[in-house]
């Protein structure tokens, strides 16, 4: 962690003191270097008791150090200081920027604060030399704002990182109000590259990223444009008209419209961004793609990154930090399908062992692998999954059931396009079909009881489905398939033996054993 040659993590004494420095009872505070969470820390541990409403969002650049204080239940609103365009208001920006370009770092405070206190730790080289543009403008600020700057000497030397560099504790107050002030601080920042508002019906079903940026942006900024017009005329017309979108969590008592104003804007944010980060999972390569396990923990992940503002470097960011790593993620949905393959349903009738074929596993006895015909019992939503009112009838739960394989299979078909067995299904249901039905992957016979016979159309992907799930299950070397048989210790050879042979293996060696192009969602992040 130390490689950064800008990372000081703020000692408790320093803490303490620019803690020391707030007024008042912030409501909405942020840090913007967060670091590992040392001034969020002491900023809890002061408030925590005495201010009900405290809420801290943290911005961070690693995604460690994000994860670490998502576990510490900070909220995490980007990743990029420098390139937050959120329209957020803070009662309370803090922080130990990095010491290199601390003055850009407060610079960019300084600009996206409405009202409010600031309190920064600089090198106080940025102050006391300062020999670029930047630093002029931002020493002329400060003395234009009335800051209040003490130098410390020592104050990392006793550190977690040690270093005898001079610090500059920076304190300022920015005072503002709605009334004087209507749009300051609330530029559009979406590229007007994308139809109006009232063209969106297209861009409403989540085609790409880029349009959900865009129409996010349109929406935050009409938004606050219509919050800032209300409580800018609030004393004439609020007792006869009220926003439907009030805020109960940030509301301001008596006659503080600037905060009521800033607390109904930020409430509107959450609820924005907690809209369209949803709607991320309608975009077409998730919605393809995506089990129903997967998508589940697509939500958990949702609703620990909902305060993320929406952008496009954020959207990436999430993607990768979800998907991780992608051939552990396509291996994970596998195995679910395999064990609802084999041992999820130990019916007393034997069901499950009628799908599969016993080998010696690799360091162990007990391994298995799926055959040719599996019979499966299907989930439904209710009732039976294959009787409706009338007859044949495919449940919408079932459906997903189905969907679920077959997103699984074409994992190992390239991510094309095929013919699902919901859709066959479906089909042959309507001609009053039940059996011998043909989807890409599939040659199907459906049993009123609730059970569907599936039988493999395409031998290779049932190997390597097979592979990839006794592997992941430790019944095969992790290598395998890497190296010629003839290479193989003795008691590799025993399990390739048992699995398929040496001929088969053989023919299979170094052979991609998911698709092509079958991580498409990572094409969504590139």
């Amino acid at each position: 962690m130390f490689d950064n040659k800008n990372f000081y993590p703020t000692p408790p004494a320093l803490v303490s003191k620019m803690v020391s420095k707030i007024k008042g009872h912030p409501v909405k505070v942020l840090e913007p270097s967060a670091g590992k969470g040392d001034l969020i820390n002491g900023l809890k541990d002061s408030f925590k008791y005495s201010n009900s409403r405290f809420e801290v969002s943290a911005i961070e650049i690693d995604p460690i150090l994000q994860a670490a204080l998502r576990g510490n239940d900070v909220k995490v609103i980007d990743s990029d200081f420098m390139g937050f365009a959120g329209p957020d208001k803070f009662d309370l920006i803090i922080a130990n920027p990095p010491f290199d370009d601390g003055d850009l770092h407060l610079l960019k405070a300084l600009d996206i604060m409405y009202r409010g206190q600031i309190i920064f730790l600089l090198n106080a080289e940025t102050l006391r030399n300062p020999h670029t543009n930047n630093r002029k403008l931002l020493v002329r600020r400060l003395e234009e704002l009335g800051a209040e700057i003490e130098f410390i000497h020592g104050a990392f030397a006793s550190a977690e990182r040690k270093t005898n560099v001079e610090v500059a504790l920076v304190n300022v107050v920015i005072t503002r109000n709605v009334e004087d002030d209507l749009f300051a601080g609330c530029d559009d920042h979406a590229a007007r590259a994308y139809q109006t508002v009232s063209d969106k019906n297209e861009v409403s079903t989540g085609r790409s990223i880029p349009e959900l940026v865009a129409e996010y942006n349109e929406v935050v900024s009409l938004g606050t444009e219509t919050i800032l017009a209300y409580y800018k005329n609030y004393r004439k017309i609020g007792k006869y008209l009220g926003l439907n979108k009030e805020s109960d969590s940030y509301s301001y008592s008596g006659d503080d419209l600037t905060g009521k104003m800033q607390g109904t804007l930020n409430a509107l944010l959450v609820a924005v961004r907690t809209d369209f980060w949803r709607r991320t999972l309608e975009l077409k390569d998730f919605k393809a793609r995506l089990t129903s396990a997967k998508r589940q923990e697509f939500e958990h992940s949702l609703s620990e990154h909902c305060h993320m503002d929406f952008t496009e470097s954020n959207i990436r960011q999430f993607g990768l930090n979800l998907i991780g790593s992608a051939e552990k993620t396509l291996t994970e949905a596998v195995l679910d399908i395999f064990d609802m393959f084999t041992v999820r349903h130990c019916w007393d009738d034997g069901l499950y062992e009628k799908n599969i074929h016993y080998f010696n596993g690799w360091k162990t006895n007990k391994a298995f692998k799926v055959g040719k015909r599996v019979v499966v019992p299907v989930r439904a939503s209710y009732g039976s999954p294959f009787v409706g009112y009338s007859g044949w009838d495919l449940n919408y739960g079932a459906a997903d059931f189905l969907d679920d394989i077959d997103k699984v299979m074409n994992y190992f078909d390239g991510g094309v396009p095929y013919h699902p067995m919901s859709d066959a299904i479906k089909n042959a249901f309507s001609r009053g079909e039940s059996s011998g039905i043909q989807s890409t992957y599939f040659r199907i016979t459906c049993h009123k009881k609730g059970t569907v016979h599936l039988t493999f159309r395409d031998d290779d992907i049932l190997r390597r489905f097979n592979v990839v799930a006794c592997r992941g299950k430790g019944w095969l070397p992790g290598d395998f398939g890497a190296r010629p048989y003839r290479q193989l210790t003795v008691p590799e050879r025993a399990v390739v033996d048992s699995f398929e042979g040496e001929k088969a293996y053989d023919a299979n060696l170094q052979v991609a054993l998911f698709g092509g192009s079958a991580m498409p969602m990572l094409e969504l992040f590139a």
